[in-house]
């Protein structure tokens, strides 16, 4: 029982230490871009995201996502923003989570093979990203008077940024899982 309550304790200080670590990934350090639709920037949010869901799982690793996005958010006078966030995060947590958990059983503790499904899991969450705040930012367009054609035009000079900060992911956790795992796996014990 002892040591049920310790992995419990050690469960709940991991999720809320990734809810931070993300929230400072995007309140430390963000560049901006220009879009026709929002105010994107460069920043760490997402691989730290990446990281959580690697680390965590699907269900913890979307309790840190959005913790951690939506306080960013709310902090720093984004709020029309916070649906989306919440929406996007749930989404991209849970689909890439499941399927990172579905390939790690493949991986068979082969490492190499496991970084492998790591950094692809990265892509498919840039390319998720990337396809729901397509479809979420023409519908809030349209919803907010524009037609369908002009806020699919005004998306599509907006998807460079999003594309940029998806690449920006998989670099980061091609270059950042093996040290985390390894920190992690030492924390966890």
């Amino acid at each position: 029982m002892n040591n049920e309550k310790t992995m419990n304790v050690k469960s709940i200080v991991m999720t809320a230490f990734f809810a931070a670590i993300i929230f400072l990934g995007i309140q430390a350090f963000r560049i901006p871009m220009p879009a026709t639709v929002g105010t994107p920037f460069l920043h760490f949010g997402h691989i730290f995201v990446m990281l959580a869901i690697l680390m965590l799982g699907a269900k913890r690793s979307t309790i840190a996502g959005v913790l951690g996005l939506v306080i960013f958010d709310i902090l720093n006078g984004y709020m029309h923003s916070i649906p989306n966030v919440f929406v996007s995060t749930i989404i991209k947590c849970l689909l890439v989570g499941a399927i990172f958990a579905i390939l790690k059983k493949k991986a068979n503790g082969d490492l190499k093979k496991e970084y492998t499904f790591a950094v692809i899991c990265a892509a498919i969450y840039g390319i998720t990203n990337i396809v729901v705040d397509f479809i979420w930012s023409v519908l809030e367009l349209v919803i907010t008077g524009s037609t369908m054609q002009a806020a699919i035009a005004a998306e599509i000079t907006s998807i460079p940024a999003t594309m940029i900060n998806a690449v920006f992911t998989v670099i980061g956790i091609a270059v950042l899982y093996t040290p985390v795992k390894f920190a992690y796996s030492r924390v966890v014990r």
